[in-house]
């Protein structure tokens, strides 16, 4: 009866033990992953159409397309890449939160 006992405890700490494990390597993954601060522009659309960073975040948007494209924020703030060149990329940091449509 002890050895179940002492089996089931050292079962449930290693289950403990890997799961805090893959919790660690799951948020540090995400957080280097630099897919999610990457924009693409490809046939005149912005590629994810939406994205959610928090303050001082840097996205950078690549264009695809055959032709000049520009990020520009309509909302009155100073967000405006000029035109980025076919192949070209453009990146801004975000140190104010809010919403830029």
């Amino acid at each position: 009866m002890k050895t179940l006992i002492g089996l089931k405890s050292k079962l449930s700490i290693g289950i403990v033990f890997f799961v805090a494990v893959l919790s660690v390597l799951n948020s540090c993954t995400k957080a280097s992953d630099p897919g999610l601060n990457e924009v693409f522009i490809q046939n005149s659309v912005f590629s994810p159409s939406t994205i959610t960073v928090v303050a001082n975040t840097t996205i950078t948007w690549t264009n695809k397309d055959g032709m000049p494209h520009t990020v520009t924020s309509d909302s009155g703030n100073e967000l405006d890449s000029g035109n980025i060149p076919t192949n070209g990329t453009w990146s801004h940091t975000f140190t104010v939160s809010g919403t830029y449509p």
